[in-house]
């Protein structure tokens, strides 16, 4: 496919993306390897072996690829959808800015953000690819509906069935991979081998807790302990003690104590007596 492109929407350390039209007449999202070396090189690579590898509808899908870049510059590079909704993290700002009590409805944060991408990682998950970087900034509304998302940024992701990767998957600044206040502390600590699915129900439940609170749950210190997290519904009047119960179980420390699974915690919010409260 040949390709124009028409600006830039996102840069970060890792890549940048742009947006493009196609000889379709289509727009699409390129994203190029912004700073090239060895690691990063890795992680471009892993994040196109998964998502050629999925096809979910809350799963951002990739068209083409070139490793080895094209002229003048040879950056590796991908084609997606292009997303036009903006992120969960711009849709939280955007609220909370707006009102200073501003909580979003429960009901509508469970079926249009939660449950889908509970659902996309347990086809991620049933393949044994992992996230291990889930944030508000990586769940994107594919309109400005808001009606879908769809996960994306998937370069921190781990197929435990072909990769023996270093689990921190380090940046070219030598950071441990993932983000702080959201990773999993299994994954910060790089202990490998309790990285599975519950190391992603870790950061969803931050985000839930984040969108039912308005605030993130406390930080853990290098002991891996933190300050008692209040419930969801000290700050939201329409949770329950089981919905309470659930998003707690989601960000407890030990994920020997979380729901130990995706379908584990998609069965506890679909059960939800009178219809997720």
């Amino acid at each position: 496919m040949k390709y124009n492109f028409i600006k830039p929407v996102k840069s970060g350390a890792f890549g940048t993306v742009y947006e493009i039209q196609g000889d379709d007449n289509r727009r699409y999202a390129l994203k190029e390897l912004k700073n090239f070396n060895i690691t990063n090189k890795q992680r471009f690579e892993r994040e196109v072996n998964i998502l050629s590898r999925l096809n979910h509808p809350n799963i951002v899908k990739i068209f083409q690829w070139n490793m080895g870049g094209e002229h003048p510059n040879f950056k590796p590079y991908y084609i997606m959808e292009y997303l036009t909704g903006g992120s969960l993290r711009e849709h939280m700002d955007e609220k909370f800015s707006s009102h200073e009590r501003y909580v979003f409805e429960r009901k509508w944060t469970i079926n249009r953000i939660i449950l889908p991408t509970c659902n996309a990682l347990a086809q991620a998950h049933s393949s044994n690819l992992f996230h291990r970087d889930l944030k508000p900034d990586n769940i994107m509304y594919t309109d400005p509906s808001r009606s879908e998302v769809k996960i994306t940024d998937w370069g921190l992701g781990k197929d435990i069935n072909r990769e023996s990767l270093a689990l921190t998957a380090t940046t070219a600044e030598g950071e441990i991979g993932g983000t702080p206040g959201y990773c999993s502390p299994e994954q910060w600590f790089a202990l490998d081998n309790l990285v599975d699915g519950r190391t992603d129900i870790f950061p969803l439940g931050i985000i839930f807790y984040e969108m039912m609170t308005r605030i993130r749950p406390p930080a853990y210190d290098d002991k891996m302990n933190r300050p008692t997290v209040d419930p969801p519904s000290k700050y939201h009047s329409t949770i329950s003690r089981k919905l309470d119960r659930c998003i707690l179980k989601m960000i407890d420390l030990d994920p020997k104590d979380r729901q130990q699974s995706i379908w584990d915690l998609i069965f506890e919010l679909e059960t939800l007596p009178d219809n997720h409260s």
